[in-house]
């Protein structure tokens, strides 16, 4: 049976491991977007039938990101997994934090992910597998609980992630009264990467065993990395084993739920 994956930022990090390990199976079709071709040369040199790579920009306008998707109407999305986003600089208190940070973190993790999900909607809401539930991934951060704080500084990062999981209850919720049965049985779920060796998570490293992560896994150590490999096999095995009861909830990495 054949599942078809849209990803975002897949040029590096963990979006590149999602679109490696998932077009390594041929049952699989793999959408990989990148903001440029330039920077898509890592995927490129996979060079697999299975693996299409398009140019897919969240900064851009949502009719821009739509046309970007043209050369993809005839799929059928099963699995969107929402990776890209942005964290810089955010070692900040709020009071230390700009108005520029704050707009650009925001424009990327929240409403880019609500750009994502509306110009990809019309290919995920395609009914195509009966036995394949439909399933959207929010990569999301510790950082952007609530409920239980994040013990750390993250300003403008976390706000955003805030948000963006705040976005990802309010689209479970909608599906519930979908008129289609298939959408109205998807799974949304936000997901915890891990504190993962990134080119994104670098300026957060040296500060890692300054805060404890009581709220991420009781597995994870205060001074705990894992690689990019190491995290989007975890994430695809999670994706895998997603069922109806899974919907609209908080899961990290390894499978623990936490609270918003």
């Amino acid at each position: 049976m054949t599942i078809t994956y849209f990803i975002t930022g897949a040029n590096r990090g963990i979006g590149f491991e999602f679109a490696k390990q998932l077009s390594a199976d041929s049952n699989n079709i793999v959408i990989a977007t990148t903001r440029s071709f330039t920077n898509a040369a890592a995927l490129k040199e996979l060079n697999r039938t299975n693996l299409i790579i398009i140019e897919f920009d969240l900064n851009n306008s949502l009719d821009l990101m739509r046309k970007s998707l043209q050369s993809i109407e005839n799929y059928s999305v099963d699995v969107v997994i929402q990776n890209s986003g942005i964290a810089k600089d955010s070692q900040k208190s709020i009071l230390q934090t700009t108005e520029d940070e704050l707009r650009e973190h925001y424009a990327v993790n929240a409403i880019g992910s609500v750009k994502v999900y509306q110009s990809i909607f019309p290919f995920w809401s395609k009914k195509a597998n009966p036995e394949t539930p439909k399933k959207l991934i929010f990569i999301t951060s510790g950082a952007g609980c609530v409920n239980n704080f994040y013990p750390m500084q993250a300003s403008h990062y976390g706000v955003s992630k805030a948000a963006l999981n705040y976005i990802s209850r309010h689209i479970a919720f909608d599906h519930k009264s979908s008129d289609l049965v298939h959408i109205k049985n998807s799974i949304v779920v936000a997901v915890h990467p891990g504190v993962v060796e990134t080119d994104m998570s670098k300026p957060l490293l040296p500060y890692r065993e300054s805060f404890p992560l009581p709220i991420i896994t009781p597995q994870e150590s205060a001074a705990s990395t894992i690689t990019p490999e190491e995290s989007a096999s975890s994430i695809i095995k999670l994706i895998n084993g997603l069922e109806q009861k899974d919907n609209d909830t908080f899961i990290s990495y390894d499978g623990t739920r936490h609270s918003w």
